[in-house]
């Protein structure tokens, strides 16, 4: 095998991200503009987790600097906020690449199927 397709064999992927629930929350933090947040409650309802599953996936995330959260009052009511971080964003763009590069790769003299 040479050195290049043993590289791309080797495509380790963002476990932080590669988790199901998190890269379905980094989906939706990354499709807003970066100076957008979106509230917790309507990530929660969305992508319909329980409250203590959805704080365990983002600590994960923001743990890995990948998110930050704000908390504000809104009419006397407590709100929290969700925001990728540019790290986040970063992370998550080498993950697409890497991901592709995954779904891309063949064995070397195994041609691509059209």
């Amino acid at each position: 095998m040479t050195e290049g397709a043993a590289e791309d064999a080797a495509i380790v992927l963002n476990e932080a991200i590669h988790q199901p629930t998190r890269l379905r929350i980094m989906t939706m933090l990354i499709s807003v503009p970066e100076t957008d947040r979106l509230a917790y409650g309507f990530i929660q309802q969305t992508l319909g987790l329980t409250g203590g599953n959805l704080t365990t996936h983002l600590r994960r995330l923001q743990d890995a600097g990948y998110l930050d959260t704000t908390k504000e009052f809104i009419d006397a009511k407590p709100r929290t906020w969700v925001q990728a971080t540019s790290a986040g964003r970063d992370a998550f763009t080498e993950y697409l690449v890497n991901l592709e590069r995954a779904l891309s790769w063949r064995p070397p003299g195994l041609a691509a199927s059209s």
